[in-house]
């Protein structure tokens, strides 16, 4: 190590942040990201089932009859299209 020093307060400062210490000395008032929702809210809308679930409701009516149908989703519709 070049500079034994730096080293150390680099260490300090991370063990700081590691610790918690920031998080106590500069408590949130509020739980939110600047948009409002919450942690929770945010890992709802990210978990996989969910986004699975939007992307059912984004297909319209027609290509939900043609996927049950044909068994295929997207690549049957482009041949008859």
């Amino acid at each position: 190590i070049a500079d034994p020093e730096k080293c150390d307060r680099m260490y300090e400062s991370l063990a700081r942040i590691n610790s918690g210490y920031y998080k106590n000395k500069y408590p949130r008032l509020r739980n939110t990201s600047f948009t409002g929702v919450t942690v929770e809210e945010c890992r709802m809308v990210l978990a996989t089932d969910n986004m699975k679930q939007m992307e059912e409701m984004k297909k319209g009516m027609w290509k939900k009859i043609r996927e049950k149908f044909t068994g295929k989703p997207e690549d049957a519709t482009k041949e008859y299209v």
